[in-house]
């Protein structure tokens, strides 16, 4: 049986897109982090913010990952902040396979700014927001994760077959 994989990375890096995409390659499940909070809240990740704050959303962020852990056949795709807190980046272990997926940061940004629903990017200077955060999260994909894949210039089918191969020829090696 294919383990499971655990898609982390910087907002605009597809993980969502890669995600859904390896979860048809592999027959696994695809879960969203955030589609489960939006579920177990019955609001908007925008909302929570609004009204919880970002320390009130990893909170909620922090159990629905761990609910996962020892679930089998998962394609999980996190939020760009997921691997903020200890206790995630230790239950993402637990789960599958850790894949940063990365690009540069103008790709990046261009990405994330053009969905408009980043909360953490509604401010008066999101490029300083984005570059600020991306900054501080760099070495805490790196550290986290069994192998960062970066996906500029490169479409989401043949991101997808290439994280494949990478997660299947890291996960054969002892």
């Amino acid at each position: 049986m294919l383990p499971n994989f655990v898609l982390v990375g910087f907002m605009g890096c597809g993980k969502t897109t890669v995600g859904r995409r390896l979860a048809s390659i592999t027959g696994h499940r695809f879960v969203d982090a955030d589609e489960l909070i939006v579920k177990d809240q019955k609001k908007s990740i925008s909302a929570i913010f609004s009204e919880k704050g970002e320390e009130g959303f990893r909170e909620i962020e922090e159990r629905v990952i761990a609910d996962l852990v020892g679930v089998a056949g998962i394609i999980l795709s996190t939020g760009g902040g997921a691997i903020l807190r200890e206790a995630n980046r230790i239950s993402l272990k637990k789960i599958g396979i850790i894949i940063w997926l990365d690009a540069q940061p103008e790709v990046l940004f261009e990405r994330a700014i053009r969905s408009g629903r980043r909360p953490l990017l509604q401010n008066e200077n999101p490029r300083q927001v984005f570059d600020s955060l991306l900054e501080s999260r760099r070495p805490i994909y790196e550290s986290t994760a069994d192998f960062r894949f970066d996906s500029t210039g490169i479409d989401h089918d043949e991101v997808s077959r290439k994280v494949l191969d990478l997660a299947m020829r890291q996960s054969r090696e002892p």
